[in-house]
């Protein structure tokens, strides 16, 4: 009652999307702080995923023998 939640993942979010990285889940943990003011603030766990890049071929070098 009363409570405001404030999470604010769009600059990380933004961030780590250049690189391909996508968020999948956050999990909340039970830690729970209180600063003097009153302001509850918690810990979260975020996941986040990246496709995985196709390999690059290596190229076969070929072995020629000599006759």
């Amino acid at each position: 009652q009363g409570a405001e939640v404030q999470a604010d993942y769009v600059p990380l979010l933004n961030s780590l999307a250049a690189y391909g990285w996508q968020l999948t889940c956050v999990l909340p943990t039970p830690v729970v702080k209180t600063c003097r003011e009153g302001n509850l603030s918690t810990k979260q766990i975020v996941f986040l995923q990246r496709p995985s890049l196709p390999q690059k071929a290596k190229k076969k070098e070929s072995k020629v023998s000599n006759l």
